[in-house]
């Protein structure tokens, strides 16, 4: 088996993950945190925000529930994979000194953790406005 794949129009590009390599291993670890941690956020505002009563509390349960759930099995998987492989985990620094190869090209690294972040910040800070108008408005 070899290490690239053919595209439809002739190009070849590597096949991710490699054989040899953890999962998630190619991004520092602060990428993945700031995802986790901007998907946190948009929970706990949430609960904030529209947690009073069983209905709503029910629903926030479950949503909980399944970000802890989906979390925790990425986790056992690159726990397992870095028990399993050779754990190379690449600097913050050495990340955003350098070029990321994108879907859609070439970024600085510093570009490439923009474009991962953007949705999920974006989210929380949605999440966090909602909840300001929602408790902020008389009579709810």
């Amino acid at each position: 088996m070899t290490d690239t794949a053919h595209v439809s129009d002739s190009r070849t590009i590597a096949a991710h993950p490699k054989s040899d390599e953890v999962p998630g291993a190619e991004l520092p670890r602060a990428v993945y945190r700031s995802v986790v941690a901007a998907f946190a956020w948009m929970i706990g505002m949430a609960w904030i925000a529209f947690g009073s009563g069983m209905e709503p509390d029910f629903a926030l349960g479950f949503a909980s529930l399944l970000m802890i759930i989906c979390l925790g099995i990425l986790l056992f998987i690159q726990t397992t994979a870095r028990h399993h492989m050779k754990a190379g985990q690449e600097s913050l620094h050495d990340f955003l000194s350098r070029e990321v190869d994108t879907a859609t090209g070439s970024l600085p690294g510093y570009a490439a953790w923009i474009e991962i972040a953007i949705i999920p910040v974006s989210l929380a800070l949605a999440a966090t406005l909602i909840g300001a108008v929602y408790l902020a408005t008389p009579g709810r």
